[in-house]
């Protein structure tokens, strides 16, 4: 297997590409290690939504998410919703930036090439090291590797996840194992879905009206409407997968579950984003807010003076796919039938 790493340059940022013959990602560090380039080349197809009308650009530490560009793939580390810091200690309730903070840090780069990148960062608010490492383990599959050191002498609760905004075309269907048959919402009320945790069946279920309603599938950006959606803490699964229609174009997310045991999902339908994206957003902590999964107990924790690690695989693909289909339902084209 043929693997390039390079130095190159952005929209005006220096940046890092790591590449095979079928897979081309690029880095900006400086961008909290953004990636914003994931492109299948085997079919020139970019999967990372792009900055549309608003310029690639730094902002500041603590600035709200929606300031930023809103494209690429961003980490989100040690909480998404802004929050305290709850555990006890000499730490305890120290603000936490919305999205947490390593988006808007820039990463040190520890090693370029032959066949891997690597980039770390290091916090502000809480003592911590954050390692990511690129590689591949074959031509279309991307491993991103974490290593997280706790610097403090006090254990550490963390919710990282994943938040890659995944460009879904014209439509697009999400797929989950086929043991899930139920997710929640996380959003306010006003957003559409209910009170925060309010359940409803996957992939599809009656509204108050009696329409159905695919939640694994997305629509086009004119409806201007978004939903965040989070698995039960009981319902582990170790992958998940976007598919396009009509093309069959798909990417796969695969990850351990009993190092990373929670998920989340968001789809933007142009509410925040100029095109229409889904998130799979594979996560450590149930739900957004670092505060509330402490609250709740559904929560990872590091141990003073340690370090632990995870990693996600992204594997590129069309057509045959290598994941099962899930509950029956209509054609993804279907969105309001019996």
């Amino acid at each position: 297997m043929n693997v390039a790493v390079r130095e190159t340059s952005w929209e005006g940022f220096r940046a890092w590409s790591l590449e095979t013959d079928a897979i081309q990602t690029v880095v900006v560090p400086r961008l909290g290690a953004k990636l914003v380039s994931l492109l299948d080349k085997r079919i020139q197809l970019e999967w990372l939504v792009g900055p549309g009308d608003r310029p690639l650009k730094e902002v500041s530490y603590g600035a709200p998410f929606e300031q930023q560009d809103m494209s690429g793939w961003d980490e989100m580390f040690p909480t998404i919703v802004a929050c305290e810091y709850p555990a006890p200690g000499g730490n305890s309730g120290r603000p936490l930036p919305d999205h947490g903070e390593v988006w808007t840090l820039p990463w040190r780069l520890e090693n370029a090439g032959p066949d891997r990148l690597s980039l770390s960062v290091e916090g502000r608010a809480l003592p911590y090291r954050l390692t990511r490492t690129l590689s591949f383990s074959a031509p279309n599959e991307l491993v991103m590797h974490y290593e997280l050191e706790n610097l403090g002498q006090e254990a550490m609760p963390y919710v990282w996840a994943a938040h890659p905004q995944f460009v879904c075309g014209d439509r697009a269907e999400i797929r989950l194992p086929p043991g899930v048959t139920e997710v929640c919402n996380t959003l306010p009320a006003a957003w559409g879905w209910g009170e925060p945790e309010t359940r409803f069946a996957w992939p599809h279920h009656r509204d108050r009206d009696g329409h159905l309603i695919r939640v694994d599938h997305t629509g086009p950006a004119s409806l201007e409407e978004a939903r965040k959606v989070f698995l039960l803490p009981e319902t582990r699964i170790g992958w998940a997968a976007l598919i396009h229609h009509p093309s069959k174009d798909w990417l796969r997310l695969d990850w351990d579950p009993d190092s990373v045991p929670y998920f989340g999902l968001w789809v933007d339908e142009g509410a925040l984003n100029h095109e229409t994206v889904a998130a799979l957003e594979p996560t450590t902590g149930f739900y957004d807010s670092l505060a509330l999964a402490w609250e709740k107990g559904e929560v990872t924790t590091v141990d003073p003076a340690s370090t632990t690690s995870w990693h996600l695989r992204v594997q590129l693909g069309t057509g045959d796919h290598p994941f099962a289909a899930h509950n029956e339902g209509p054609d993804p084209v279907d969105t309001d039938s019996e």
